[in-house]
């Protein structure tokens, strides 16, 4: 019941009590948000342009030079590498913006946050912001510049993770795409010939 007073409250903007009162309408958050999203776009969109085009000319290097036919690293990889790069580059340079949006959006919820002084349990995250620019300003005078970095350790870990996946997947489509060329297979084939 409570979170059908919390999305009336969004939408309408009026509430009775404290809690109610803390948290921003939809109206008001619609903005930071969409911008927040336009730009990502835009970042993202520019950086996939570009690792596409640095990949063609590599490949386009690669086939003057050997003059190799399209395999399926060649077809598959760019865009693979091109979508990783794109939201890796798109979510480190929104960081800040994000966390600041994040905050906006949590304001005035049941939210609970680890204690990161004592490292004893968690606390309510209570916060009044009244747009935007008071957030970041409030964000910058209490806790610095570094605080707007905060995450940033979860965003490497996290594409970490997704590099070393779309890495696997290249070499996997390596083999796929080169069955009898790779080196174990050359390795059996020269020993065979050998002993026959």
């Amino acid at each position: 019941m409570s979170c059908i007073k919390d999305a009336v409250y969004r939408f309408t903007g009026r509430g009775s009590s404290f809690q109610y009162r803390l948290l921003m309408p939809v109206h008001q958050l619609i903005l930071p948000t969409v911008a927040y999203t336009l730009i990502w776009d835009l970042i993202g969109n520019c950086t996939h342009s570009l690792v596409i085009k640095l990949c063609k000319n590599e490949a386009l290097r690669k086939k003057e030079d050997y003059k190799t036919k399209n395999t399926l690293v060649e077809v598959v990889w760019p865009e693979l590498l091109a979508g990783t790069v794109q939201c890796f580059v798109a979510d480190l340079s929104l960081l800040p913006l994000e966390l600041t949006l994040n905050r906006l959006h949590l304001q005035g919820t049941r939210a609970i946050v680890d204690n990161v002084l004592d490292a004893r349990g968690v606390i309510p995250y209570q916060a009044s912001y009244n747009n935007f620019q008071q957030c970041l300003e409030a964000l910058l005078d209490s806790e610095g510049v570094a605080s707007l970095w905060k995450g940033l350790s979860a965003l490497l870990l996290q594409y970490t993770m997704r590099f070393t996946v779309v890495y696997c997947v290249k070499k996997i489509f390596k083999l796929i795409s080169n069955p009898g060329h790779s080196k174990h297979s050359e390795h059996i084939n020269d020993s065979l010939s050998v002993n026959f």
